[in-house]
């Protein structure tokens, strides 16, 4: 799933790393240390869905393509190069030479051709919405061939983690949910070599990269408990990096001259979920099954107030579901759009037969019940708290009582497949096309057994967002494929059981005395890590050193070919137009291959995903962020 969320994540156990941070030179082992609030769920490719596991795979998986920093467009990787037949079903891939993976064994189209059908058969979460119609054959050890039954607006991307056949076949299916995934075989720059849960976790240098080194030994990723804590270890120089802080902390750190601080937006959000009871499990509140009481909630919210408030201006005001990395997907919503009304709310409490028959300022349900809602709090979120402390305040203005709880991320993943929540606020942050954020809502994503547990977190199905959904799924003309998402988009806003908060800032911060050469993702808009393919750390130097050798130009050469083999460009979209940058909610310029490709956090999705969310989750897009943003 989109990564699920993003979200400022805060976990406990936190320890100072002697080894980590400290300022580095050319003539040392040199290591570089990022903070951040939120641990990894599971460094497992097949089950992880947190944000900082999808920065781990883009670094330690490369995939068969990838994504240009500045506006996502298709660029090569582990191939060269592609070729598209003549009907558009089959597109014919040429791998790299002397491919290696870091322990020395060969990478050769036989791991692409494992990865995407195992992954297809399996239905491994992070994979399958890409690989569902694929098939992969092996043509020669530099060329693997692969079609899809039917028309499929995302390739040529083929943006999946291709995992070592050598690894990962003598795992069977049974097995692999509890593989620890610490072999540390990598295709990308780094192999993560220890994690200790709740603390840190370390990547080193892959010796056999086939891209450019850029002199960084070794990254520590060091887990906060305490937001503030980490902006201080920032400023006194122990960490390089500062991920998701608390927007409290921006004006502090832009006042520090070694730090600059970054406002970046990749679509994450952050959403009040409502428990719609699809999946007929758990013990979720049956008034909430009443669309007029969900409406009423949705009008009692004033996202105003959050935005001003809790998120101090940073990011965007709430609308309906961000799908993409690119904010042109969310469809203006005109008058249907949920804003601040409480006199409405209160109408629509009253029609629907919630009264205050008591006197006490709660409502009762037609049954003469109290209309009390449990509120899951995380506990994993610098936002979590002010947000609850808001909604529940308006929420007893119109007559809802509330419980709030507080868990963390594990716990609250728990309650929502199990269905014993009514309402809880997380995050996603989702991947650049569109389709795997859309999936999560579907049918078959929602829960019925917990041992089956699908990314459906609005615990809500619709038929008729299901037929949409797969009429996108095979649509190549972008715009008519826009048209799609934007009515199940509406469609997902008036059913209501997930009202989008905040669009979320990723805030992070780096010391510019140590590295430079930072690179935004999209450019002008987007954060400089934590994004879709992570693409800033092989661009990153330390400040004084020589320049490494040149050795691969990932960038500048167009990729694709044509039937005739005349050569693409390569900044082109799915449908063969120029890519061209959209505009963003803000006016600013947000990314433009939004056709094509489904990587990372959300979010988890990662986005995130999946992320950070203020309020998350996938489990699967997931990247959400979080013991904070859980895509």
């Amino acid at each position: 799933m989109l990564r699920r969320l993003l979200g400022v994540g805060v976990v406990a156990g936190a320890v100072l790393l002697g080894a980590a941070g400290g300022p580095a030179t050319a003539q040392d082992e040199v290591t570089m240390t990022i903070g951040l609030l939120q641990d990894m769920s599971s460094p497992n490719v097949t089950v992880g869905y947190l944000v900082p596991e999808f920065e781990v795979w883009n670094l330690q998986y490369a995939s068969l393509t990838s994504k240009a920093a500045d506006d996502f467009s298709t660029i090569p990787n582990l191939a060269e190069s592609w070729v598209e037949s003549n009907d558009g079903l089959t597109y014919t891939y040429t791998l790299r030479e002397g491919l290696q993976w870091s322990d020395g064994e060969p990478l050769t189209a036989e791991d692409i051709a494992y990865t995407i059908n195992r992954s297809r058969d399996e239905e491994w979460y992070n994979h399958f919405s890409t690989v569902e119609n694929l098939d992969a054959v092996v043509i020669d050890d530099r060329t693997i061939e692969i079609t899809s039954s039917v028309p499929d607006p995302k390739l040529p991307t083929m943006d999946v983690y291709i995992v070592p056949q050598h690894v990962y076949e003598p795992i069977a299916f049974d097995d692999l949910e509890s593989y620890e995934a610490l072999d540390g075989v990598a295709s990308g720059p780094y192999s993560l070599t220890e994690w200790r849960s709740g603390q840190d976790w370390t990547m080193v240098k892959n010796p056999n990269y086939f891209g450019s080194d850029n002199g960084i030994d070794r990254l520590v990723f060091r887990v906060f408990s305490n937001p503030d804590a980490m902006v201080a270890a920032l400023q006194r120089g122990e960490i390089d990096v500062a991920h998701n802080f608390s927007a409290n902390s921006v004006e502090q750190l832009e006042g520090d001259p070694n730090i600059e601080v970054v406002v970046g937006m990749q679509g994450g959000f952050t959403e009040l979920a409502l428990n719609a009871n699809a999946g007929g499990i758990g013990d979720g509140h049956p008034a909430l099954q009443n669309i007029d009481v969900r409406h009423a909630i949705y009008y009692a919210i004033d996202r105003d107030v959050l935005f001003d408030r809790v998120a101090l201006g940073l990011g965007a005001k709430g609308t309906t579901l961000s799908p993409s990395a690119d904010p042109s997907w969310i469809p203006d919503l005109g008058d249907e759009a949920f804003s601040y009304d409480p006199d409405r709310s209160n109408q629509l409490l009253e029609g629907a037969g919630y009264v205050d028959s008591d006197g006490d300022g709660i409502r009762e349900t037609p049954d003469g019940e109290p209309l009390v809602l449990r509120y899951i709090v995380r506990s994993e979120s610098s936002q979590a708290a002010p947000i609850s402390e808001f909604i529940t305040g308006w929420l007893n203005a119109v007559g809802i009582g509330t419980e709030t709880t507080v868990m963390d991320d594990t716990q609250l993943y728990d309650a929502q497949v199990g269905g014993l929540y009514d309402m809880f606020v997380w995050g996603w942050t989702p991947y650049v096309d569109p389709d795997p954020m859309l999936s999560y809502f579907t049918c078959d994503q929602v829960t019925y057994d917990v041992d089956e547990a699908g990314y459906n977190d609005a615990n809500w199905c619709d038929p008729a967002y299901d037929e949409l959904y797969q009429q996108q799924k095979v649509e190549l003309d972008p715009a008519t494929r826009r048209e799609i998402v934007a009515e199940m988009l509406r469609l997902f806003n008036r059913e209501s059981t997930y009202l989008v908060l905040l669009q979320d800032a990723d805030l992070q911060a780096y010391r510019t005395d140590r590295f430079e050469g930072w690179l935004r993702q999209p450019a002008e808009t987007g954060p400089v890590l934590f994004t879709n393919s992570s693409p800033t750390y092989e661009n990153l130097r330390v400040i004084g050193a020589e320049p490494p050798p040149d050795t691969e130009d990932d960038t500048a050469a167009p990729a694709d070919t044509s039937p005739d083999g005349s050569a693409a460009p390569a900044d082109t979209t799915a449908d063969g137009s120029e890519a061209t940058a959209a505009p963003a909610p803000d006016g600013t310029t947000a990314p433009s291959d939004d056709d094509g490709g489904s990587n990372t956090g959300l979010i988890v999705g990662i986005i995130a995903a999946v992320v950070i969310v203020g309020g998350g989750g996938l489990f699967l897009a997931r990247r959400r962020g979080s013991v904070d943003d859980r895509e």
